[in-house]
């Protein structure tokens, strides 16, 4: 009987080992899957200088409207970090010194009110991922390190608690060989980035770094890892032997 058991045991594993590659045979290294995630880093690079100019247009509109200081403030900081990403420094720069000079501006009733709604997370992430890339792009790697920890410093943000931080500096540092800096990025996001779907990604992320895959760090991760056969399996469970 327990031969039996032990051979159940290794078709199973066969199985599970085959079904796991059904759709990358060569896992991290197919073909198929890099040229797949080549297109989704194009892709990405696409997304975001679309929403430089996007992001642009809404402060410009904020602006024109005359809208709450508190609202100016924030389209200019979700512009600032597609900005350090793609524009000459010094205007990135000259951006972060205006979303400063906006929240000086501000009186005390507004900045107690924008203090209830955020704590002003969301802008302070903004701009310390702003401040990373700027580094970064000037060859300041540790500069970078620590404004991309800064930017998930004491967060205490619906925002960023519901939809997470930002990741497009950590997927550029990520494949250019950071990867320790990455890891201790994903991990500090438990303290304000919580639910099933953060900690599946988060699972997904540290699995296919430990297996050595190329990642576009986004929410479809959690499908490419099972692709790639990166699921982890109770064996014992599926055998019914629990």
């Amino acid at each position: 009987m327990k031969f039996i058991s032990f051979l159940l045991y290794v078709l199973l594993l066969f199985t599970l080992s085959k079904q796991s590659y059904a759709d990358y045979l060569h896992g991290c290294n197919d073909p198929e899957y890099l040229e797949y995630v080549e297109k989704r880093f194009a892709h990405l690079e696409s997304r975001n200088r679309r929403l430089l100019n996007e992001t642009w247009k809404d402060y410009q509109l904020s602006l024109s409207l005359n809208s709450n200081p508190y609202q100016v403030l924030n389209n200019l900081s979700r512009h600032i970090k597609y900005s350090a990403q793609f524009e000459p420094i010094e205007l990135a720069e000259l951006k972060i010194e205006r979303a400063f000079e906006y929240a000086d501006e501000m009186s005390t009733e507004q900045q107690i009110a924008g203090d209830v709604y955020d704590g002003f997370s969301s802008e302070n992430h903004y701009v310390n991922i702003a401040r990373a890339w700027i580094a970064y792009r000037q060859g300041d790697v540790e500069g970078a390190f620590h404004a991309l920890h800064n930017s998930i410093k004491s967060v205490d943000s619906a925002l960023l608690g519901a939809f997470g931080p930002d990741f497009d500096l950590v997927r550029q540092l990520y494949n250019d060989g950071y990867i320790d800096v990455v890891v201790a990025y994903i991990n500090k996001t438990e303290s304000f980035w919580t639910g099933k779907r953060p900690d599946a990604l988060r699972s997904a992320w540290l699995n296919m770094i430990k297996a050595g895959c190329k990642i576009q760090f986004d929410s479809i991760d959690t499908i490419k890892a099972e692709q790639l056969g990166l699921t982890v399996i109770d064996v014992q469970k599926a055998l019914g032997f629990d």
